[in-house]
């Protein structure tokens, strides 16, 4: 009798570890899932890690493209430093509504643009034509002027930015990594999620 009774607590007590470790278990399998969402300051530390992986990243929304609708930009830290995410899943286009916003968005990371020599050469000479074009006001994605033009009554522009300095610090990441070309990644957008702030 001692025997059988000690086989039953044995196995009782090996059940109730079992099951203690199942849910031990599930509590870690759920805070891994709160930890895979990546603030947009993780994300850009090495983007292409995570080249076709469905991955959720939050972040304020600074830009809707008013144009199609079809992408927005997510910023983090820093402001400068943005994600572009393109409309997909339920998401046709996007709405304005959401610049400013905290959001959170899964999808799928792709390569959305190859940055070579060539790329570069065309960029350069399109801000050569726009700055030369004296009547013509030509705004950068945060709408702030192009230096050195003038406006409609002929008075300058105060100067606000270098029109090339972007394609300067691509050209520099460019010759520093020693390859023929960088891959800008972005998100193809599954959901979108606004986040409430606290």
């Amino acid at each position: 009798m001692k025997k059988l009774f000690f086989f039953f607590a044995a196995s009782a007590l090996i059940l109730s570890l079992n099951i203690g470790c199942n849910s031990c278990g599930n509590q870690a399998t759920d805070s891994t899932k709160v930890s895979n969402v990546l603030t947009v300051d993780s994300f850009m530390v090495a983007p292409e890690k995570w080249a076709n992986k469905e991955v959720i990243v939050s972040g304020t929304v600074s830009h809707v493209c008013r144009h199609s609708g079809k992408k927005l930009f997510l910023f983090g830290a820093d402001a400068e430093k943005t994600v572009k995410i393109n409309a997909g899943g339920s998401f046709s286009t996007f709405d304005l509504k959401y610049e400013g916003l905290d959001v959170e968005i899964t999808g799928t990371v792709v390569e959305d643009q190859k940055i070579d020599a060539n790329y570069l050469n065309e960029w350069e000479s399109d801000i050569k034509k726009m700055v030369a074009d004296k009547d013509q006001k030509v705004c950068n994605e945060e709408n702030k002027a192009i230096s050195g033009q003038t406006n409609v009554k002929g008075s300058e522009e105060q100067a606000v930015e270098d029109p090339y300095a972007d394609v300067k610090a691509f050209r520099k990441k460019l010759a520093d990594s020693g390859k023929t070309y960088i891959s800008v990644y972005a998100i193809n957008c599954k959901t979108l999620k606004e986040l409430k702030k606290k």
